[in-house]
């Protein structure tokens, strides 16, 4: 099933993909039950469960700065993918759309884009 979810940010475009597109900055604030528990440059390996007995997926990122475009892919067959874009919204605003297919969890979308626009609010905007 593919949702796709949408949430305005009081900041500027580039502010908020960094903030997605960096892996370290990404696993500080994803929201759970979606824990990091490993990363290289663009593989990000991901619990998604409260215990260790839960299920690592490896998902690969890709992120286009020109086009402020993040996407991920699982590197096994199944799993959750998802294309996170960024845009400008007047004069210091963004808009950002995430679009996600083949996750379990229905809410995900919507619960990335909050803890993304909390992340930028509280740690990038403040001041």
């Amino acid at each position: 099933m593919t949702i796709h979810a949408r949430r305005d940010v009081p900041a500027l475009p580039d502010l908020v993909f960094n903030a997605a597109a960096d892996p370290s900055r990404l696993a500080s604030w994803l929201p759970g039950p979606h824990e990091v528990v490993g990363r290289t440059d663009d593989v990000l390996i991901l619990r998604e469960g409260a215990s260790e007995d839960e299920g690592q997926r490896q998902v690969q990122l890709a992120a286009d700065y020109d086009r402020l475009l993040l996407t991920w892919e699982p590197l096994a067959d199944e799993g959750c993918r998802g294309e996170l874009r960024v845009s400008l919204a007047g004069a210091a605003g963004s808009v950002a759309e995430l679009t996600v297919d083949g996750c379990a969890d229905e809410q995900f979308a919507a619960r990335f884009l909050e803890a993304l626009a909390n992340e930028v609010e509280q740690n990038l905007t403040a001041g």
